[in-house]
């Protein structure tokens, strides 16, 4: 019997480590993928019915998902699935609300994975209006932390209906790497992985790397920039245009099992964004020893960032993040190592394992609750 179906726009290698583990600790579920891949994606996941059951309504690229296919779909499926919970991850596209609606029509409680902040982004009141109501009439929400929270207590969820189930990391992946011996140059190299686009705030960092002091015919540190998007072309210019054209470097796209190295090359990592519902990458870096700097506007800035792990930032204060950088680089590596060590403890919670047995959790709650319900309206 399949107990609880989850909603998901599409594969995603840290959701596909949950699922996984889902399924090892005994929970019944399916997972409704909208689409079977992303565009965004460099790295698709090749799914098959053994690792756990799912189904995907359009065999293509989220971004171009049919809405009215995709309701349908979910409906349907439900239908077929007959479900005692739903979890909904998210309120973003119509294959949520098709959820949140059949699960209302039916009866059936809903959970929700709230993975948004308030503070991300502007929010006109008339947006927010229907998340409320999406919100109110759900049984209980997972969310990775502090300021996925604070959202939803804002948008009226009883704070005792929410849990922390964290994000999920490659945990093993980036562990079983460190300890290795890598060859560093004389320089220090700060790190950043991810999307060129817009609200990484790449240019931004760039300028404020420039700032930085710099000797170019012998580099105290280096900024490295892992990843591809629309922006790449722009921000090598920039870098030209600025005078840091060796100092700032293009590492290019890397595949999931090429990070740990990739991380092991640097002594800092950092993440600029205006707009980030959680950072990752964040977690990945600590989990390589690494310390972090993180802006302000990264949802794990408020559960990961301490002065033992690292330091945040305003991704809009240029002068500010120079000043910093300048403080990473006077740094002795000894302390940016101790700093790594402790940041490692603290991402290693952010397990598969941690993660699915609290979401158990929750769905045996959420049950458990119907149940009485049931019991006392008789």
């Amino acid at each position: 019997m399949i107990t609880t179906a989850i909603i998901h726009n599409h594969p995603i290698h840290y959701k596909h480590l949950l699922f996984q583990e889902l399924k090892r600790q005994g929970l019944q579920f399916e997972v409704l993928f909208t689409a079977s891949r992303s565009s965004d994606r460099i790295e698709p996941l090749k799914l098959h019915d053994d690792l756990y059951r799912f189904r995907a309504g359009f065999d293509g690229p989220y971004e171009r998902h049919p809405p009215l296919r995709t309701w349908a779909f979910v409906w349907l499926s439900l239908e077929q699935i007959d479900p005692a919970v739903v979890i909904i991850s998210g309120w973003y596209d119509l294959a949520a609300w098709a959820a949140w609606c059949w699960a209302e029509a039916h009866r059936r409680p809903k959970i929700l994975w709230g993975e948004s902040n308030r503070f991300d982004r502007l929010r006109p009141f008339y947006r927010e209006l229907p998340k409320r109501l999406f919100v109110r009439w759900c049984s209980a929400a997972n969310v990775y932390g502090t300021a996925n929270k604070d959202y939803l207590v804002w948008l009226g969820m009883p704070p005792q209906k929410i849990f922390t189930k964290r994000a999920v990391a490659d945990v093993s992946l980036f562990l079983n790497c460190n300890g290795r011996q890598i060859e560093r140059p004389p320089y220090k190299v700060l790190l950043y992985v991810g999307r060129f686009s817009p609200q990484k705030n790449l240019e931004f960092l760039i300028r404020a790397f420039a700032r930085a002091r710099h000797d170019y015919s012998s580099p105290r540190m280096a900024l490295a920039l892992v990843g591809y998007g629309p922006l790449e072309s722009r921000l090598r210019a920039l870098a030209e245009r600025l005078g840091a054209r060796d100092t700032v470097q293009f590492w290019g796209p890397a595949l999931q099992a090429e990070l740990p190295s990739i991380y092991r090359k640097a002594d800092a990592f950092i993440l600029p964004s205006v707009r980030e519902t959680w950072g990752l990458v964040v977690l990945e870096a600590m989990l390589s020893g690494l310390p972090v700097l993180v802006s302000e506007r990264c949802g794990c800035a408020h559960d990961l960032v301490a002065p033992e792990t690292g330091w945040t930032f305003n991704p809009y204060d240029e002068p500010a993040l120079g000043r910093l950088l300048e403080h990473v680089c006077a740094a002795p590596r000894e302390a940016l190592e101790q700093m790594g060590e402790a940041g490692t403890a603290v991402a290693r919670e952010y397990s598969p394992e941690n993660c699915a047995r609290i979401v158990i959790q929750t769905v045996g709650q959420v049950l458990e609750e119907t149940r009485t319900q049931r019991r006392t309206r008789r």
